[in-house]
């Protein structure tokens, strides 16, 4: 019996490494390119209006066979930049130069088959940005490029985005992968990511939206007309007051219209009471025309809150201080 037992252990053994042999052929005939992002050239700040310029050091490297591929890069920017219209791009390479353009909604990523920028957002996210307003606009290279098995290539992608007039800063966000390869997890190296550093639009319109750094209370999205749907959220993780550690938060607010009347709404109800999401997180999300009945033909210019207890008398306002939390509403 002892020796029946040895036999399998050893038949066992070697129908493992077979396996572990195979696999190891099947990923070296499956790998293609491996992607890196080498260096970020972003400006600090840009005049609202004005272009961002930034430049992207890539590098791919072929690890199987010979590759005919497009290069594609993607861009996380926010919403209101309207980025898939007024970004240009360009990929300056060692096999070649190429004009880029947005990947139509119609082609899909092959590992998700989820349309590019979907695929993108799924994968990526917003990064270290800390106001869900933002997309991925993903741009491929209008040639394919034909690169020898086991090629290093260099390149540079100058990227020129024009940005909106509200002030804001955010962490811009850069992938790179081909479109054969895709996001794929298969194998490590298809794809890679970065997010940069906090860059500023400034001399531009409303109050700074800043999505780079942790804030007791964030409106979403950061722009938005009286008829659509906001949301507000508060960090009690950040709040060093007696409310942080209150079970019912309450928003009291006052809206400003553009011909001068303000409304405001305390009640402490059900309309104003917030929801948690997270750890010490909570939001409330709400319709403005209707939360601070509007009359007809009214504008909304602006919003004031805080946040509160039941008893309205535990505060929080902007950064820790008394002054209000001030959300801008946008022209039609």
């Amino acid at each position: 019996m002892q020796k029946v037992t040895t036999i399998l252990k050893r038949k066992r053994t070697r129908q493992r490494i077979y396996f572990l042999a195979v696999a190891g052929l099947i990923g070296l005939a499956v790998a293609a390119c491996v992607s890196t992002i080498t260096n970020i050239s972003q400006p600090n700040e840009v005049n609202a209006g004005d272009t961002a310029k930034i430049v992207l050091s890539i590098q791919w490297k072929e690890t199987n066979n010979d590759h005919n591929d497009r290069q594609v890069i993607g861009i996380c920017v926010p919403k209101s930049w309207n980025a898939a219209a007024t970004t240009k791009m360009f990929l300056e390479g060692s096999s070649g130069d190429a004009t880029m353009s947005v990947i139509p909604a119609s082609a899909v990523e092959p590992d998700s088959k989820l349309p590019w920028k979907d695929a993108f957002m799924k994968k990526f996210g917003i990064g270290p940005n800390l106001i869900d307003d933002m997309e991925w606009v993903v741009f491929w290279s209008d040639i394919k490029f034909v690169v020898p098995n086991g090629s290093t290539l260099n390149g540079k992608v100058y990227i020129n985005i024009k940005t909106a007039n509200a002030n804001l800063q955010f962490k811009p966000g850069y992938a790179m992968c081909e479109d054969n390869d895709g996001l794929s997890d298969f194998f490590s190296g298809f794809y890679t990511s970065a997010f940069g550093n906090c860059l500023a639009v400034v001399n531009g319109e409303g109050d700074i939206q800043d999505f780079c750094n942790p804030q007791i209370g964030i409106g979403e999205p950061s722009n938005a007309l009286a008829n659509d749907i906001i949301t507000l959220k508060y960090d009690a993780n950040l709040d060093i007051s007696q409310l942080a550690n209150e079970q019912e938060i309450y928003l009291c607010a006052k809206v400003y219209t553009t011909d001068g009347e303000v409304i405001e709404n305390c009640e402490k109800n059900e309309s104003n009471l917030l929801r948690t999401f997270a750890f010490k997180k909570w939001r409330i999300d709400f319709w403005p025309a209707k939360h601070f009945s509007l009359p007809a033909g009214k504008e909304l210019q602006r919003m004031e809150y805080y946040f509160t207890d039941k008893t309205g008398t535990l505060k929080t306002g902007f950064a820790n201080t008394a002054d209000p939390f001030v959300y801008t509403f946008k022209c039609k």
